[in-house]
């Protein structure tokens, strides 16, 4: 059952870096393999904590797979989670975490705990996830160097 954390250090601000992970729906833009995404049932727990479904259709080396997950957006806590509510897993929870280091940069840790139900995908999966794990960091960073700039850390 894999289960990893990655972090990566960009030279943004923590409520960019928020603003970047908690756009789901703008996923599809950013990140090759994810080829669809529907929001559904957006609302706010409480201020500033919102809820809802992200429905992603995902493609890659000739499998297709659709998948929805409840995320939540917490930005006072500066966290972004997604829990499994169908699709091709056992179990899968991601988590953002984002936290502001020193001269206004930010760490974005990315943790995720996932299981297929296909054993062969599973096997898959594990032997890429580093590989997958770098690729989504690095989208998420080139993504925030096209909304952002360069740096909007001064």
């Amino acid at each position: 059952m894999p289960r990893f954390s990655k972090t990566l250090r960009v030279p943004y601000g923590p409520a960019e870096c928020f603003q970047l992970v908690s756009d789901i729906a703008r996923y599809p833009d950013f990140i090759r393999w994810i080829t669809a995404m529907r929001v559904t049932g957006a609302r706010e727990l409480q201020p500033s904590v919102n809820e809802c479904q992200g429905e992603a259709v995902v493609g890659f080396k000739g499998f297709t797979e659709r998948f929805t997950t409840q995320v939540v957006a917490d930005e006072p806590a500066k966290r972004v989670t997604a829990a499994l509510v169908r699709g091709p897993f056992r179990k899968l929870f991601a988590e953002w975490r984002i936290f502001e280091t020193v001269g206004g940069a930010t760490d974005i840790t990315l943790e995720i705990d996932y299981e297929f139900r296909n054993p062969v995908i599973g096997f898959l999966a594990a032997a890429n996830h580093d590989l997958a794990t770098d690729r989504i960091l690095n989208a998420f960073l080139v993504e925030a160097q096209r909304r952002f700039g360069k740096s909007a850390v001064p």
